[in-house]
């Protein structure tokens, strides 16, 4: 006898009568388990004339289904955050000892300096799965961000040093008049930005007297070459999804880093560094980062000693100040140095195109400085740099420009847009805007490797080559009176603002708060500066030597810039 075959009911159903859940089927009828008949069911045998009639079968496929990651909140969702940050930091300083050959020991004082910043939040530390409170010198380890870097994880080696856990508050992205990073009586968190990476790759730069510029990291966040603004779309996205809202917000920065914006906050963690823990900055290595400042301005040799000359005349420390009720534009010492230079440039070749006649052999206006020449210098570019579009600037293109793009520069600043704007989190789009133009286009990016025309040291030489030969020196020598001392075109010339400034003036200032990576308007109050306590020093001298008043050219007010 062949074994009965049971099957069982669909949806929960049952027998009506005795509850059984299996059934079978007999003689074209459906019984329960136990016997009993089930009403509405009748099983009929497959005609063989109806073969092949049923037609095809289409079967609607099903979608796939995203899994959705459930949001971090609280406590939970800032750590998580600080993780994205200590990875994004992580990155940084990989490029700049792999790429920028920064010393091995780069790394350890950047972990101390990212310690002492997250010292006095509260943290949590978890292990095994368990919460648990952390004590002044506990290690930070997170089961979420434990191990690999490319799971979103950060090393447990980089937390350290955190108080007790706090009750669950607001985050506060404070501006740069945050002094002290411990809660308030809020509660209220005082967590770190992401600007901030920037700035303490700086500062370990400057503890390890480094000639490197804060210009220097913006033009390199600038181009895409260390890890900024496109920071977001390079976090795990199974950490991206997790992230609150406030911090995917915190994490989207602009399409460009605002000039002044690094030095800012540079000035803000030097002055939280002393409140907090009483740290005093070493001084800038202003030498090298003047010359290659002078060098990139294709400028006389000269300024440089002027320039040193002026800053030991004023006493300059070429330090960050710590604090205080007022803190003027030179008190930076990076917009000091800047300001040096241009004011040298100013003192010793004339901007206005007014003729100064030298007084004497040693008067440095005997040399002149033909300034339309130095401007095609300064301004000119290769032919591979007009070919392509400038890196770092993308973020200028308006519609009309993409309008009138020739394909190579249509293509950098594609790139650019996908690196920038398109990520793994939205594929389709992504699919969607690379339809519009051809798959099967190359990079137009420049080729890095070496090339004798595009050499940096050798594009320098061939700068001074051509500005030496638009340098002339003045062959009438006079000797003026007191009255013609104090003609106006004798006297040293006053900018306060751009609208004041010559054409040679302009494309001066311009290019060095490029360099510097400031707004034009803070180079001027800052060089305002210098020259209101050069003017100063020149009074208290004369008065001094006890020959009366000083003759000096103008008096300026000494304005105040606050970060």
């Amino acid at each position: 006898m062949a074994r009965t075959k049971y099957h069982k009911f669909k949806g929960g159903e049952r027998c009506d009568e005795c509850g059984a859940r299996q059934w079978f089927a007999q003689d074209a009828l459906r019984y329960c388990r136990n016997g009993h008949r089930l009403e509405g069911f009748a099983n009929h045998e497959a005609d063989e004339d109806a073969f092949g009639t049923q037609g095809r079968v289409t079967r609607k496929k099903k979608e796939a289904r995203r899994k959705v990651a459930v949001k971090l909140s609280g406590d939970e969702g800032r750590e998580l955050y600080l993780e994205v940050l200590q990875l994004v930091l992580i990155r940084q300083v990989r490029w700049l000892v792999d790429a920028r050959g920064f010393p091995d020991d780069f790394a350890a004082l950047v972990r101390a300096l990212w310690a002492l910043r997250v010292r006095n939040l509260p943290l949590r530390e978890r292990a095994d799965g368990k919460k648990s409170e952390r004590g002044r010198d506990g290690a930070s380890s997170s089961g979420r961000g434990g191990g690999d870097e490319s799971d979103g994880g950060t090393s447990s080696a980089w937390f350290s040093s955190q108080s007790e856990m706090g009750e669950s508050s607001d985050p506060d992205l404070s501006d740069a008049t945050t002094a002290t990073w411990a809660p308030d009586a809020r509660r209220r968190w005082k967590v770190p930005r992401l600007i901030d990476t920037l700035a303490l790759c700086y500062l370990a730069c400057l503890v390890r007297r480094l000639p490197v510029s804060t210009g220097d990291f913006h033009e390199w966040a600038q181009k895409g070459d260390l890890e900024f603004l496109a920071a977001f779309n390079e976090i795990p996205r199974n950490v991206r999804d997790r992230l609150p809202p406030e911090y995917h917000r915190a994490l989207q920065v602009r399409d460009h880093l605002p000039p002044g914006r690094l030095q800012a906050t540079v000035q803000q963690l030097v002055i939280s560094f002393h409140v907090n823990f009483d740290m005093i900055m070493p001084p800038l290595n202003y030498v090298p980062i003047m010359i290659r400042l002078i060098t990139d301005l294709v400028l006389p040799i000269d300024i440089y000693i002027t320039a040193k000359f002026i800053g030991e005349l004023l006493k300059t420390q070429f330090s960050y100040s710590t604090g205080g009720k007022r803190i003027r534009t030179i008190d930076n010492p990076e917009v000091l140095l800047a300001s040096l230079v241009v004011v040298s440039a100013k003192l010793l070749y004339s901007l206005d195109n007014l003729e100064r006649p030298p007084i004497s052999q040693h008067d440095p206006r005997r040399t002149k400085v033909n300034w339309k020449e130095w401007k095609k210098i300064i301004t000119g570019k290769s032919a591979e740099e007009c070919a392509n579009l400038a890196r770092g600037e993308e973020y200028k293109v308006t519609a009309d420009d993409a309008l009138n793009m020739d394909k190579q520069k249509l293509d950098d600043y594609m790139d650019w847009f996908e690196k920038m704007w398109l990520h793994d989190g939205e594929p389709k789009a992504t699919e969607r805007v690379r339809n519009l133009f051809d798959q099967k286009r190359t990079s137009s990016k420049p080729d890095e490797s070496p090339n004798p025309e595009l050499n940096p040291a050798d594009q320098t030489r061939k700068q001074y080559e051509m500005l030496s030969q638009s340098i002339s020196s003045a062959r009438r020598i006079i000797e003026p009176t007191e009255d013609e001392r104090n003609q106006s075109r004798n006297l040293c010339p006053v900018w306060r603002s751009e609208t004041d400034l010559p054409d040679a003036a302009k494309v001066l200032y311009g290019k060095a708060a490029e360099l510097a990576a400031i707004p034009p308007a803070m180079l001027i109050r800052g060089a305002t500066q210098v020259e209101t306590q050069l003017e100063l020093w020149c009074i208290q001298k004369t008065k001094d030597d006890g020959k009366g008043k000083g003759k000096i050219p103008v008096v300026v007010d000494d304005e105040s810039d606050d970060y």
